[in-house]
């Protein structure tokens, strides 16, 4: 969909945000209604909003991990075990930074794949992508294609918001189309035009 579409409005609704005044999502065949995004969180749904959403003074395993910490016997942070569990998925993702580099250093593509990581950490089963392509290099961008791909051949459902409809034959199974905050239809990528798509 276009700006106005209702697109973020969905996306907030699937991961807490807002309240559904309609409608029933389920998961696994189950209804479920999130009042907090914790509670989404919780159910295996992550979000990565368009504005990255990390704390450019922490380093890259503390925004991670920020408010899910690992702890020693003592009760303290045991930052050699959250910096090791921080590389672990970095490399998952195929970006070598140190877990120790504060956020503020990296540039936004692979702040954008910290993020991804943030989501992975807290086992996510549904990756909602906010725009993710609008303010990172062709490069960033082949380097998400690859994650996305990744991610799907091990079980994460990618939830992917863009009007970008060139980006949609390298990682699309499926579409579906609002316009004016109305659901207009849903179908699989591979039986629709690009003139179609337009037209939808």
């Amino acid at each position: 969909g276009e700006n106005g579409a209702g697109k973020s409005t969905f996306m907030n609704i699937l991961s807490g945000v807002f309240p559904a005044d309609a409608g029933e999502l389920l998961l696994d065949g189950n209804p479920i209604a999130f009042r907090t995004p914790r509670e989404a969180t919780d159910a295996g749904i992550s979000i990565i909003h368009q504005e990255l959403n990390l704390i450019p003074y922490l380093s890259v395993a503390e925004n991670i991990f920020l408010g899910r910490e690992p702890l020693t016997p003592l009760g303290f942070v045991d930052r050699k075990a959250m910096n090791r569990m921080a590389v672990n998925l970095l490399e998952r993702l195929e970006l070598k930074v140190d877990p120790r580099a504060l956020i503020s250093s990296l540039r936004v593509g692979a702040q954008q794949v910290v993020e991804i990581a943030k989501a992975l950490s807290t086992d996510a089963r549904v990756i909602i992508m906010d725009e993710p392509t609008s303010a990172i290099s062709e490069q960033e961008v082949a380097a998400l294609f690859r994650i996305i791909t990744e991610l799907k051949r091990s079980g994460v459902g990618i939830i992917y918001i863009t009007h970008k409809l060139d980006e949609l034959p390298q990682i699309a199974d499926d579409i579906t189309v609002l316009r004016d905050g109305e659901f207009i239809t849903s179908m699989p990528f591979a039986s629709v035009t690009h003139d179609e798509m337009v037209r939808l």
